[in-house]
């Protein structure tokens, strides 16, 4: 069925020359309403008076905000009203749509963050009685000025604030609730790859050291979720939302596989992992006995005090103070730029410095492309056993017996960091 116009534009001639007029149509009935002057509506829009419309482009895009004025006086749709329930993950029709042409398309916890980004960064920008018609390109672009000035924002975070309001005024427009996208010619924000923090390797092998020594003055979930960071590269969320029915037995002795599939974040709660990429590594099964020994009876590997999940601030407060404690002062730490993340970025720089490939590299830490995905359709334990080496480097700094001949009798292609593991490691 062909979609039935809303107005239409003609010029009618007089005395003093030729005038633009407008008649709008009804679009559920097509009933045509009266005609009505170019001229007056610029003047009732505000356009200006002083001189006549020539152009049919002109007369067309006054016709086309006349339109979309009348509309906002009939529906009045507050801004805020139509994007809180764009983000509402059980109401949003548009998640809705998505999610029912590809299952998972738009995750609970996006949906829930992107409505936090609107209420604490976007809404406070606006009027709050601005209509969702009345949003401009200039409004967009001082709120990415806005949020530039806000020194606590990332430029990956702006981006992700601004996405909370231009995904919605770009869907608003395809359904025909407003006339113009404002988003059309919007430059966005770039973001900066800001430098990471990086520990050496001879830092990492020395502060696994410190843990072994020094480790009983500390609660033991954070020293053990510590060293399973410098282990394995993986992120904070993803190492507190660890269970043991992610760890599985291998056909390698000595060898446990542990499944990554869930994180953890303070607005979202349990979730799937970054890029929803799940993944899989292999860590050495006295490592498991020692989580299995420091949980009890707790599902977690990294019960906290009071027995539920340790709080990212709470892990990252715990590596500072390791940090601080053997010898990086808080001082260093910032020109530095260490964080908690610092030691995923550490793991994956010594694994290239070892020799350790990049797609396995990208394969452990959970990171994809093209070329990866085409080389590992299926996550078996002899396609993990690559940056096991590197695992096993570090965990040879850990109070625990590991015999080196265990390992080099796998399959194992990359050897250059096996060299660092002693024949037998214990604690000291």
């Amino acid at each position: 069925m062909a979609k039935r116009s809303e107005f239409y534009i003609y010029k009618r001639k007089k005395k003093r020359g030729s005038y633009w007029y407008v008649i709008f149509i009804d679009k559920k009935t097509g009933k045509e309403g009266s005609a009505k002057s170019i001229d007056v509506l610029k003047e009732e829009l505000g356009l200006g008076y002083a001189s006549r419309v020539e152009r049919k482009s002109d007369a067309l895009r006054i016709a086309l905000k006349a339109l979309e004025e009348e509309r906002s006086n009939k529906n009045g749709m507050l801004l805020s009203e139509y994007c809180m329930k764009f983000w509402d993950y059980d109401e949003s029709e548009y998640i809705k749509m998505r999610n029912s042409r590809k299952e998972g398309s738009i995750g609970k916890e996006y949906a829930k963050n992107m409505l936090l980004f609107f209420k604490k960064h976007v809404f406070p920008h606006f009027d709050k009685t601005m209509l969702l018609s009345d949003v401009s390109l200039s409004d967009i672009e001082y709120l990415a000025t806005a949020l530039k000035a806000e020194s606590m924002l990332s430029s990956g975070t702006i981006q992700l604030v601004l996405l909370s309001l231009t995904i919605p005024l770009k869907e608003a427009f395809r359904q025909g609730l407003i006339l113009k996208n404002p988003v059309e010619n919007f430059i966005g924000v770039a973001k900066k790859s800001s430098e990471r923090g990086y520990l050496t390797k001879d830092e990492c092998e020395s502060i696994l050291d410190f843990l072994s020594s020094h480790g009983k003055d500390y609660f033991p979930s954070y020293v053990l979720a510590l060293r399973l960071a410098f282990y394995s590269g993986m992120r904070s969320g993803e190492i507190r939302a660890l269970s043991f029915s992610a760890f599985e037995k291998t056909n390698h002795s000595g060898i446990m596989r542990l499944n990554i599939r869930t994180s953890i974040s303070p607005y979202s709660g349990l979730k799937g992992t970054k890029g929803k990429y799940e993944r899989a590594i292999l860590v050495p099964e006295p490592f498991y006995e020692e989580l299995k020994r420091n949980s009890k009876e707790s599902a977690l590997c990294f019960p906290s005090k009071s027995g539920g999940y340790i709080s990212s601030p709470t892990l990252l407060g715990f590596f500072r103070k390791v940090l601080s404690d053997w010898g990086i002062s808080e001082e260093k730490q910032k020109e530095r730029k260490l964080t908690f993340h610092s030691i995923r970025h550490s793991f994956s720089t010594i694994g290239k410095e070892c020799g350790i490939s990049r797609e396995d590299r990208m394969l452990a830490l959970g990171h994809r492309s093209e070329r990866v995905n085409e080389v590992y359709t299926h996550q078996s334990d002899e396609s993990l056993l690559g940056v096991y080496p590197l695992t096993m480097m570090f965990f040879s700094k850990a109070p625990s017996a590991v015999r080196v001949d265990e390992l080099a009798a796998l399959p194992v292609q990359k050897q250059s960091c096996v060299e660092a593991v002693p024949e037998r490691c214990t604690r000291g």
